[in-house]
């Protein structure tokens, strides 16, 4: 190849590398359905290495690893076969938070039969790169390429920065969801306060008595029906006002608040 052929090979894969990290921060960052957004993550992937290879996402779940994204059906079934197997360079690469390379699949001796069930799809080589949240594996980008040596070491570079980025974004994602999730409950529970805090006035004003005997009263009936204090105090604002109390109720483990 002359050098001018290779400089534009090398600008169009930097070119490919830039607009799809653009990409995938769009996806992670623009959704709070994570998951979702990894789906997509085998085929930006896939369009913006070199030679396209096949690719496939998969995730831990409920100590269970599933493919939540691929290019396509045979890079699917290829992740299957590890799963079968519970053993394979995505699960390794998972396990150890390390990237997985296997070369040539004709000549790799680890995982059993494994190399063989793959080469029977068309496989001659893997790469598979763990995605990373708070520093923790949570998942792998898995590639295949159908000769062997199918991923030079440009290529390695590009997998290896493709993950580290998927990775910072999986860690901010992460990191916004909890933090929505910590404000919609925050914002739950003062709705809760103020319904608890409506239906204790009244049972003061009915009953002539303190907050902490109306709040004794709420408790009581609380336990005795065996619901949520927030749901008597709807109760108590509905009979008196005849109206549906504002706001929702926050709905917590027990018989409390």
């Amino acid at each position: 190849m002359s050098e001018e052929l290779r400089e534009r090979d090398d600008e169009s894969t930097a070119y490919e590398l830039v607009s799809g990290m653009s990409e995938l921060t769009a996806l992670l960052l623009s959704t709070s359905d994570i998951e979702a957004s990894l789906r997509e993550l085998a085929a930006v992937a896939s369009r913006m290495l070199p030679g396209r290879p096949m690719a496939g996402v998969s995730l831990k779940r409920a100590g269970d690893t599933v493919t939540v994204g691929a290019t396509g059906a045979e890079a699917s079934r290829v992740d299957e076969i590890q799963f079968q197997q519970r053993t394979g360079p995505c699960l390794e690469a998972m396990n150890t938070a390390e990237p997985v390379s296997v070369p040539d699949v004709a000549r790799e001796l680890r995982w059993g039969d494994y190399p063989a069930r793959v080469m029977a799809h068309g496989i001659r080589s893997i790469y598979s790169q763990p995605l990373l949240a708070d520093g923790r594996p949570i998942g792998s980008l898995n590639l295949y390429a159908t000769t062997p040596n199918g991923f030079d070491e440009q290529t390695r570079w590009a997998i290896k920065l493709t993950g580290e980025h998927t990775s910072v974004l999986l860690t901010t994602a992460l990191t916004v969801a909890r933090q929505n999730d910590r404000t919609a409950q925050l914002r739950a529970a003062l709705a809760s306060r103020s319904l608890i805090d409506q239906a204790l006035g009244i049972v003061m004003g009915q009953r002539g008595c303190t907050r902490a005997q109306a709040f004794d009263i709420l408790r009581s009936a609380s336990q005795h029906r065996n619901v949520k204090l927030v749901a008597i105090a709807r109760d108590v604002i509905r009979t008196v006002t005849g109206a549906e109390p504002e706001g929702r109720p926050h709905f917590s483990e027990g018989n409390g608040q």
